[in-house]
């Protein structure tokens, strides 16, 4: 059994166990996860760029200069266009995380990708609708949360018959066995637990882990552990909660919530921009 694997099954039942005792409290230590586990795996961005970008000698400053624009313009899209800011960071993030999941070119893969990123932000949001209307207050309406509960309900129904089919076919071809058994894991956590917590161990266990490790295979040749940038870099993204303090109570999970969107959108657009690709030039395609 893989470290990666283990880290999905160490996830899952850490977190169950604390919804059974506590659900507030393991939707906080969710949270607390994502902020401090999730945020950091984009911290290989700048490296990432440079190797990407070298051919087009764009400056160091100039690639960071870019990226921090990013940054700040979609994490104000999210605080004062808020349900334009959400609408379009789950669209980024469906379109990312199934870039995530979709290791080879194989057709299946690709199908599987796509229902796996689409699924981990519709069934956690699908699946627990009541648990998760407090959290998105300050992106959409109240009014507008009511009348979409049907075609989100539907549709998460939809998406988790789907991919539990989609597993099941798998697991009868034994295909990618430890990836079909991580996304049983993620699934069931999904459907069970409440949705910052079911959330976690998908986004955790499977894509900050997986990008870090795409991130060190490409290099590999240089950096066995994690670099003193990457620390650093992690450290000052997470510090970006510090400024909303003046809109947010982070006390209050929340607002909490709220106030790590409106961070981990702005953080995601140019990360996305940047990981695009990844793999090929960790496997050393299109390099230059």
């Amino acid at each position: 059994m893989t470290a990666g694997t283990l880290l999905v099954i160490g996830l899952f039942v850490v977190l169950s166990c604390c919804t059974l005792v506590a659900p507030t409290r393991a939707e906080w230590l969710a949270l607390a996860l994502m902020i401090g586990a999730g945020i950091p795996h984009g911290s290989y961005d700048l490296r990432v760029a440079r190797t990407k970008w070298r051919s087009a000698q764009l400056s160091q400053v100039s690639i960071v200069v870019c990226y921090l624009a990013c940054v700040f313009s979609m994490s104000a899209l999210c605080i004062l266009t808020p349900l334009l800011g959400l609408s379009l960071f789950l669209v980024l993030s469906a379109l990312h995380f199934a870039e995530g999941e979709s290791q080879t070119l194989r057709i299946s893969d690709r199908f599987g990708g796509v229902l796996f990123g689409l699924g981990a932000i519709l069934l956690p949001i699908g699946l627990h609708l009541d648990q998760t209307e407090p959290y998105v207050e300050y992106f959409v309406p109240l009014q507008l949360f009511d009348s979409l509960r049907p075609l989100v309900s539907q549709s998460a129904l939809f998406f988790t018959a789907s991919i539990g089919l989609f597993l099941a076919f798998n697991l009868l071809k034994r295909c990618d066995v430890v990836a079909t058994f991580e996304r049983s894991v993620c699934l069931s956590a999904w459907i069970l637990l409440p949705p910052l917590a079911g959330f976690a161990v998908w986004f955790i266990g499977r894509h900050s882990r997986q990008h870090i490790e795409v991130c060190q295979q490409l290099f590999k040749a240089r950096y066995q552990e994690l670099p003193l940038d990457f620390i650093v870099i992690s450290l000052l993204a997470i510090m970006g909660l510090a400024p909303l303090t003046l809109l947010f109570d982070l006390s209050d999970i929340n607002q909490l919530f709220a106030a790590s969107i409106c961070l981990i959108a702005g953080l995601t657009l140019p990360h996305m921009l940047v990981s695009h690709g990844i793999r090929s030039l960790a496997n050393g395609e299109g390099k230059g």
